[in-house]
């Protein structure tokens, strides 16, 4: 697998300096491409941050999933294929789960980067070459989009839920069934009902267009939607201070920009779901006050047995900062 990576990568023209002296270009890889919202915002914004604040000494090319699938794109990026990573914790959960474990702890990034949670992730990457630079909220949690509204078994009992890493132990405790496939597969499986419905972010949905082919979404929301962006190694140690301090800064920075643009941007869309003919359905009384611990317990669950020793230190300093559900 890692061969043909180098193989494409070259064809591609992507093999670059690992270790750049000064004014270089760097590559992006992307779980996503330029369609989903977080793009713009995290990826993109960052890019353009760190070219405005290094006066373009450092430019950032971005490549997306067409170029890597996005369920195995950390081992590239390790290898040193890519210099960055744009993802999602639970895009890599073959390797280790440890970032996802940032879905379950409080949307308040200065208490994040306070806490020494950033400090563990990073020292747990270092095993895959990889610094953690920043954890970008997207001010907003996870739904499920339904063709059919919330029975009176109040959770997902019986329904096969379009489902990644992220949201698995959560619909099975409801009592649903997970089933895997990429977004782009979402809309004709909802269409012809091979799902009864999709887990997502509660923003970003109106731009895949699933308000045409699901009727309800659900309610309360749980969890936080993160992004997270890391840097190969070696590109970071071959790096100036003043380079690497600008790198952090700029992610520093857009943790609370970008959220601050995600929050306006999601409530936006909430409205124009259901102006498109979204109906709430909320989940049962057994369910809805448990929804948001039900979802933290599934992923910590999950931190703790991919990442060992890691996941469960992780855990508990979060529990310690009383930055997670218990």
């Amino acid at each position: 697998m890692l061969k043909s990576f180098t193989l494409a990568a070259a064809a591609m023209g992507l093999m670059m300096s690992v270790a750049p002296a000064h004014a270089q270009t760097m590559t992006m890889l992307s779980s996503w491409d330029e369609t989903y919202n977080a793009v713009p915002v995290f990826a993109q914004g960052y890019i353009d941050l760190v070219n405005e604040k290094s006066g373009g000494e450092i430019d950032i090319d971005l490549r997306g999933p067409e170029t890597v699938p996005p369920f195995e794109q950390l081992q590239p990026v390790s290898a040193g294929l890519f210099n960055m990573l744009f993802t999602h914790g639970a895009y890599h959960l073959g390797e280790t789960s440890m970032v996802f474990g940032m879905d379950a702890v409080t949307d308040d990034p200065a208490a994040r980067r306070e806490s020494g949670l950033y400090d563990l992730i990073d020292q747990h990457y270092a095993k895959h070459n990889l610094k953690l630079l920043g954890v970008f909220s997207a001010a907003s949690g996870y739904h499920v989009m339904l063709r059919d509204p919330i029975g009176e078994d109040g959770g997902l009992a019986g329904r096969r839920i379009r489902a990644s890493g992220t949201y698995h132990d959560f619909v099975t405790t409801l009592n649903g069934s997970v089933v895997t496939m990429p977004a782009s597969d979402i809309y004709s499986s909802l269409e012809r009902g091979v799902v009864d419905g999709a887990a997502w972010p509660v923003f970003g949905a109106m731009d895949y267009r699933w308000y045409e082919v699901a009727s309800y979404m659900t309610r309360p929301m749980f969890g936080i939607n993160n992004h997270s962006l890391f840097i190969h190694l070696d590109t970071w140690n071959g790096l100036s201070q003043d380079q690497q301090s600008l790198l952090v800064e700029a992610a520093e920075e857009l943790e609370v920009s970008g959220r601050a643009e995600f929050k306006g941007l999601w409530e936006a869309e909430d409205a124009a779901m259901q102006e498109a003919g979204l109906e709430i359905t909320q989940f049962g009384p057994e369910y809805a006050d448990r929804v948001e611990a039900i979802f933290a317990q599934g992923v910590w669950r999950q931190v703790e047995d991919r990442a060992g020793a890691d996941g469960a230190a992780l855990h508990q300093l979060a529990l310690e900062k009383g930055l997670t559900a218990e």
